[in-house]
């Protein structure tokens, strides 16, 4: 008895590594108005050449592609957006994930607001990313105070996302290498229970 249930757990460790090792994600993040991301193994490695395809909350096509050789993705709405998009990531090889961007974060397609002028928007983010330098002026600079408060907020979410985007990769990759850990650690306990058993069996023999 014992020995199947140790045989069972050596089984399902040695089934639950290579599952979890190549264990498909997809991240995808709001990059002005596009939505850009990519798709990667648990464990390393990037799905290169794979087939995505990008959907709103009704099931609609947006757009379809495959990855680069990087495994990335970049897909433009071209349109007002009123719904989630989901991004879906297909090997076809039994390997399906996908992301899902939810609508408030598309900033100016959500709300319908004019995008910034090109001139105005560098002279915007150069203000938003250097708020402490020696050099700044006391008061905005004019490219700047010809913003409407909605373009202003554009601008900030842009400039806020690139800072941001770093991160919220890493903690999606450790997520899930977190949750593996977490189930090798729950079945060497397991094992280590069955051990103690096996000793303490044995003492009073």
């Amino acid at each position: 008895m014992i020995r199947a249930i140790l045989l069972a757990l050596a089984l399902a460790v040695g089934l639950a590594s290579p599952a979890a090792a190549h264990k498909l994600k997809v991240f995808a993040a709001v990059e002005g108005d596009a939505i850009a991301g990519y798709a990667f193994f648990i464990g390393g490695g990037r799905a290169m050449g794979t087939s995505w395809t990008a959907k709103d909350a009704d099931g609609k096509v947006l757009a379809t592609g495959k990855t680069d050789d990087e495994g990335r993705f970049k897909l433009v709405p071209g349109e007002p957006v009123s719904s989630d998009i989901t991004v879906t990531v297909n090997t076809h090889e039994g390997h399906i994930a996908s992301a899902t961007i939810v609508a408030d974060r598309f900033g100016s397609l959500a709300k319908g607001v004019e995008p910034a002028a090109p001139a105005a928007a560098t002279a915007a983010v150069a203000q938003v990313q250097s708020p402490g330098a020696a050099t700044q002026a006391t008061t905005p600079p004019a490219a700047v105070a010809g913003l409407s408060d909605s373009q202003v907020a554009v601008l900030v979410e842009a400039a806020v996302q690139r800072q941001v985007e770093p991160l919220l990769e890493r903690i999606e990759e450790m997520d899930d290498r977190l949750r593996f850990t977490d189930i090798l650690s729950g079945i060497f306990l397991i094992i280590g229970l069955v051990g103690i058993g096996l000793w303490v069996r044995a003492r009073r023999n």
